[in-house]
């Protein structure tokens, strides 16, 4: 990614004597004082663009530079300062006409709501104020429109007064204003996360090596004690080559460290789904990433809508970018390794349930299984952000790699506490999704996750869902039903449930997405 950034729309109201000034020399200043009793007052309207860069690898031009004592377990930030030089521009684009620099610094100053307290100047170095400065101090809320006091200048500005009145233009996280978070990216106080560092051990780790030996039903029965307590576990030893998970990780930092000009040429929406996406909601939520999709199976075919009464299937293809050089070579290789890797595991999930190992294969002949490259770039404010949201995956698998930076995190079902999955160096993570919960008839449960991010470090992560074919009927197997364990769900089509699901990855929903609990019977 390359920069965050907000851009604020400015624009100043400034009244000042209307006497002839210089920029410099005691002299000439003292000549200034005596003609002011004479000066009449002008009002000058200023209007540019201010660009505040916080984050990111290229052109940064604020930085964090204090923090109070609980600053990292406050809602909104209190006590963090950030000192800032950011360009004034002519328009909207960061490239057009440079007029002059904010220089000065703005520290969260609010403890119950977000808001700021600014102290810069404006310092212009081209055109007729070249060389003079505005000075604004005041509050700047977090809110559409705000207004701050221009309280002195120098040069032309000598002894003006006025108003800045500001507006939010654009947040964007590859190229947003005065330090702050939108409003779109902020996590309602019951959903953030705690920051403090806890060490919890849990979460297992299974060595799929186990499978070639003799000690089957041992293998057989860890996997099914991790689906059952935890709905997640760690796997080493799982035959994806190591060398292959390294380039793929290589390979999905080549691809975000490129301008978001070239990663947009595949970006993705409501009709190709598949490509780079920069503004992934989850619980109507956006979520602190970028990411970039594709399928195993293309094409892969879902139904054109979610409603029952239409029976139009659309067809669903990937777009490759032309660079990094060998990215979709990589991808492919790593995504066919993973494949083998989920079959795999969805046979001893079924023999876990006492089914026969190929139980469940049947349901994925023309599966929709989809792979992404995940990246969550640095947070100016981790504690009130998420790279994603609570959630629960709607697939039956989910197999993730993921770096050493660490943000995963598993809701644990006995307590409802908040456990981080530890980075385990060449481990994938596994999780079973919505589908083999109602499959199992809920021996099984999806679990709620979520991915943390933090102020310093970028974090990649590679999950890979293992998604059913579309035409599926989701319901709980016969096998495992009877008078004592009836069926606990109605059936629903995968295909239905996966695209009403994905509705609200580009625009906040009025209500919540569906979920498994929609079918529940009571």
């Amino acid at each position: 990614m390359e920069n965050l950034a907000i851009l604020l729309l400015a624009i100043f109201l400034v009244a000042m004597p209307m006497a002839y000034c210089v920029k410099e020399g005691a002299e000439e200043v003292d000549k200034w004082f005596d003609k002011l009793p004479y000066a009449k007052q002008k009002v000058t309207k200023l209007h540019f663009f201010f660009h505040d860069r916080f984050a990111g690898k290229h052109n940064i031009t604020a930085v964090r530079v204090a923090h109070g004592p609980d600053t990292e377990k406050s809602p909104t930030s209190f006590g963090l300062v950030f000192i800032m030089d950011d360009p004034l521009t002519e328009r909207m684009n960061p490239t057009s006409k440079e007029l002059g620099r904010a220089q000065g610094l703005y520290a969260f100053s609010g403890l119950d709501e977000l808001s700021l307290l600014m102290s810069f100047n404006l310092v212009f170095t081209t055109g007729e104020f070249n060389g003079s400065t505005l000075t604004v101090l005041g509050r700047n809320p977090a809110v559409p429109h705000r207004e701050m006091p221009i309280v002195g200048g120098s040069g032309v500005f000598r002894m003006a007064r006025g108003v800045a009145s500001a507006k939010l233009r654009s947040f964007n996280m590859t190229t947003v204003s005065m330090g702050e978070v939108d409003q779109a990216f902020i996590q309602s106080i019951e959903h953030r996360a705690n920051l403090d560092t806890i060490e919890i051990e849990g979460i297992p780790i299974i060595d799929l090596s186990l499978s070639h030996t003799t000690d089957i039903n041992l293998l057989v029965s860890e996997i099914g004690n991790a689906c059952k307590i935890w709905g997640f576990f760690q796997v080493i030893n799982h035959g994806v080559p190591l060398e292959l998970l390294e380039k793929i990780k290589v390979a999905a930092k080549a691809f975000f460290d490129q301008p978001v000009e070239e990663k947009r040429k595949v970006k993705r929406d409501e009709v190709n789904a598949m490509g780079y996406h920069e503004s992934e909601h989850t619980k109507n939520v956006r979520d602190w990433k970028e990411v970039f999709d594709f399928l195993i199976k293309d094409p892969s075919f879902l139904p054109a809508s979610p409603e029952t009464e239409d029976d139009e299937i659309r067809t669903l293809s990937n777009q490759w970018p032309e660079t990094p050089p060998q990215f979709r070579e990589v991808c492919q290789t790593y995504a066919r390794e993973v494949e083998k890797l989920g079959y795999k595991l969805l046979e001893l999930i079924s023999l876990s349930l006492g089914l026969p190992s190929n139980r469940l294969n049947g349901y994925f002949e023309d599966h929709t299984t989809m792979m992404r490259l995940n990246h969550y770039p640095p947070c100016p404010c981790p504690e009130l952000a998420l790279g994603v949201g609570r959630h629960k995956d709607a697939g039956a698998l989910t197999i993730v790699a993921q770096d050493d930076v660490g943000g995963l995190q598993v809701r644990r079902k006995s307590d409802e506490v908040w456990v981080p999955v530890k980075p385990t160096p060449n481990a994938l993570v596994i999780n079973v999704g919505d589908t083999i919960q109602v499959w199992s008839n809920e021996a099984y449960e999806s679990v709620e996750h979520r991915v943390v991010v933090n102020s310093e470090r970028e974090r990649f992560s590679i999950p890979v869902f293992f998604f059913p074919s579309h035409y599926v009927m989701v319901k709980p197997l016969e096998e495992l039903v009877n008078e004592g364990n009836p069926p606990k769900y109605k059936p629903y089509n995968f295909g239905k449930f996966f695209v009403s699901r994905n509705r609200s990855d580009y625009e906040k929903l009025e209500v919540q997405n569906i979920q498994i609990s929609d079918f529940k019977i009571i």
